[in-house]
């Protein structure tokens, strides 16, 4: 254990360096989409602007986690990625048959909860951090509970998944650099598709 904790912060492996970039993408797009629906607050009484803002937003997050599990195919978790990617795409898809506030509330729900559950499946094999996907599991419960519960308010429900947004972004824009937990993952069993043993740092509690 002493020889772990004395042990020097080993420099990141291609594939870490080569998924920080898609992180950093994806982290762009949440906080951009997330400051979009901020700037336009005064046009939220209209539904179909904040569905066509939810759709956009939904829409090039998708884009982006595509960038992302393209970086990180040909391991085992890039499936989940790209479950999330299509996940976000489903629900921008959904969004063009909704017309009421109740609807677009629902949709965002469902999405929220689903990309809840896939950062959990992540968590519990080990293959993200905990400082990275606890954030992300907690924020997309409470973005899911508090959408269903102003339900009947359009603009309750775009300004939370705007708020949403820009605190993922955050979040995930620091996680992008950090070394040691990517190192961590990348080199788990669980990381890759031939289950190479770590050879490095140790495992979160």
């Amino acid at each position: 254990m002493a020889s772990a904790v004395s042990e020097p912060a080993q420099p990141a492996t291609p594939e870490v360096r080569a998924s920080r970039p898609a992180q950093l993408l994806r982290a762009a797009v949440l906080f951009i989409a997330g400051l979009a629906i901020a700037f336009t607050a005064t046009m939220h009484d209209d539904v179909t602007v904040d569905l066509f803002l939810l759709g956009a937003s939904l829409t090039l997050i998708a884009a982006a986690t595509f960038v992302e599990y393209y970086t990180m195919r040909g391991t085992l978790e890039s499936w989940w990625i790209a479950a999330r990617a299509m996940v976000a795409l489903g629900a921008a898809g959904a969004l063009l048959a909704v017309t009421d506030s109740v609807s677009m509330a629902l949709v965002v729900a469902v999405w929220a909860a689903l990309t809840a559950f896939i950062t959990l499946m992540r968590l519990v094999r080990g293959a993200q951090p905990r400082a990275v996907a606890l954030p992300s599991l907690l924020l997309s419960l409470a973005l899911m509970v508090a959408v269903l519960l102003l339900r009947n308010d359009a603009i309750a429900v775009i300004g939370l998944f705007g708020a949403y947004a820009i605190v993922r972004g955050v979040f995930l824009g620091i996680s992008a650099f950090d070394t040691r937990a990517a190192q961590r993952t990348s080199s788990s069993p669980l990381g890759t598709e031939t289950g190479a043993p770590a050879t490095s740092g140790t495992q979160d509690d």
